[in-house]
C-alpha cells in the first residue's frame, strides 16, 4: 500500500567535519609527540608485517601441494618478513635506523636525479631553477637522514603534523561552510512515496 514517508537527506558535512577533526588530532600528535609517533608507526610496521608473514606462509602452504620453485621464494620472503616485525616490536630504534637510511639513500638519489635532469632538461629558466633547487633540497634533507636520523626525523614528523593541522582547519571550514549552505538552500527533508511491490 503506497504511503507518504518523510526521508531525511544526507548530510555531506559530517564527512568533512569528521576528516577535520581526525586531521587536527593527528596533527597535534605528530607536532607534540614526534617521538612517540614514530614508534607507534614502527609498531604499526611491524603488525603489517607479521600479517603479511603470515599471507606469505599460507601462500606456501597452498602451492606447497604443488611444489614448484615458488615455495622456496615464498617461504623466505615470509621468513625475512616476520624478522622485520618481529624486529619492529624488539628493537624498534634499530629497524628506524634501518629505515632511516633506506629513505636517505632514495632522497639523495633522487635529489641527484632531480637536478641532473634540472640542469639538462629543454624548458624554461625558471623551470630548470625550480628543479636544480628541488633536487638540491632534496639531496640535503637525505644526508640530514644519513648523518642526523633522529633530528631530522622530530623535524620532518613535525612538518607532516603542520600539513595535517592546517588541512584539519580547512576541512572543518569546509564542513561550517556546507553545513550552512545546506541549511538555508536545502530542506532538511524529503518527502518521498514509497511504493510496494
Amino acid at each position: 500500500m503506497p504511503g507518504m514517508q518523510a526521508v531525511m537527506t544526507t548530510r555531506s558535512w559530517t564527512s568533512s567535519l569528521f576528516a577535520g577533526a581526525v586531521a587536527i588530532l593527528l596533527g597535534v600528535l605528530l607536532i607534540l609527540e614526534p617521538a612517540l609517533t614514530i614508534r607507534l608507526l614502527l609498531y604499526s610496521l611491524g603488525i603489517v608485517a607479521v600479517v603479511v608473514a603470515i599471507l606469505f606462509f599460507a601462500g606456501v602452504a597452498f602451492f606447497s601441494r604443488g611444489g614448484g620453485p615458488l615455495v622456496p621464494l615464498l617461504l623466505v620472503i615470509g621468513v625475512l618478513v616476520l624478522a622485520l616485525g618481529v624486529l619492529a616490536f624488539l628493537k624498534p630504534d634499530l629497524v628506524g635506523g634501518f629505515l632511516a637510511v633506506i629513505a636517505a639513500a632514495f632522497l639523495i638519489v633522487g635529489g641527484l636525479g632531480v637536478a641532473f635532469t634540472g640542469v639538462f632538461q629543454r624548458s624554461g629558466f625558471a623551470a630548470r631553477a625550480l628543479s636544480l633547487l628541488g633536487g638540491a633540497l632534496l639531496t640535503i634533507l637525505g644526508l640530514l637522514f644519513l648523518f642526523h636520523t633522529g633530528f631530522t626525523a622530530t623535524v620532518v614528523v613535525r612538518l607532516v603534523g603542520v600539513f595535517f593541522l592546517g588541512a584539519g582547519v580547512v576541512f572543518l571550514v569546509g564542513s561550517v561552510l556546507q553545513w550552512w549552505r545546506e541549511r538555508r538552500h536545502g530542506p532538511l527533508y524529503i518527502d518521498a512515496e514509497l511504493v510496494e511491490r
